[in-house]
């Protein structure tokens, strides 16, 4: 019968499966948060892009070509 020795030298391979999982774990955190990072970079050059144009911070947009379909279609020589 073969005893365990309590102060063995090989180390188990428990632990870096454990320091594998936590690697991962952290790398996949990180690309999580840098795509956070990204997206808000991309939404404020987008806002900055809009103020160039003229529209105002946080306001909405309105379409211009549906008010002149509905001016066309309810203009004068319209059978009605």
């Amino acid at each position: 019968m073969k005893l365990p020795l309590p102060f063995r030298r090989d180390r188990p391979i428990i632990p870096s499966a454990n320091a594998q999982d936590h690697a991962e774990r952290l790398i996949a955190e990180s690309l999580r948060m840098l795509g956070q990072v990204c997206s808000k970079v991309a939404d404020a050059i987008e806002a900055q892009r809009l103020e160039r144009q003229g529209y105002a911070h946080n306001s909405y947009l309105r379409r211009l070509d549906e008010e002149e379909d509905a001016k066309k279609s309810s203009g004068p020589g319209t059978g009605g």
